[in-house]
């Protein structure tokens, strides 16, 4: 496993053991492997558009990173974020995009018929970082249905990155 950022070390502090973890976005996997690895997630999805990429993350997974002791399903997504067909629960991590791509995935999945039941969603976008807080903030479907719960910043090198934590209203 990668020595992991700050940011991402935050990121896994704040998901939901017992619950799946979806890791959107998600490049080299590091967010959706740390919570392989830490066993406390039913079902673990990586989500990437970019097919080359969730083909190459399957494979390594399941050369390197696979456990016979881990009891948890993995699932690979080569699919934009707001494609996403199935009932989407747990903690999804939608990191390292921007605030419109952020947003993109987030109306897609309001879009669909019970396609957004996370309980938690982790925010960390790359830029318009403000957009991002306002357009939520602004979106009567998303108040409505989740509620800010953690607003923080990590130091990253020389840059100070937002994230953004929103829990479902029961």
């Amino acid at each position: 496993m990668p020595k992991l950022s700050p940011r991402m070390l935050t990121i896994c502090d704040h998901l939901i053991p017992g619950e799946p973890v979806w890791d959107f976005c998600c490049d080299h996997g590091y967010m959706g492997l740390r919570a392989y690895h830490l066993g406390q997630f039913p079902e673990i999805h990586f989500v990437d558009q970019v097919p080359h990429i969730i083909e190459k993350l399957e494979s390594r997974f399941y050369s390197k990173h696979q456990k016979p002791e881990l009891p948890q399903k993995v699932f690979f997504w080569a699919a934009s974020g707001e494609n996403i067909t199935v009932s989407l629960q747990g903690t999804a991590i939608i990191a390292g995009v921007g605030a419109h791509t952020i947003l993109q995935i987030l109306r897609g999945l309001f879009d669909r018929d019970g396609g957004l039941q996370a309980s938690r969603l982790i925010m960390g976008p790359h830029n318009d970082e403000e957009f991002l807080e306002e357009t939520l903030s602004s979106w009567e479907e998303f108040c409505l249905k989740f509620k800010p719960t953690v607003r923080t910043q990590v130091v990253e090198g020389s840059r100070i990155r937002k994230l953004l934590i929103f829990d479902k209203i029961l």
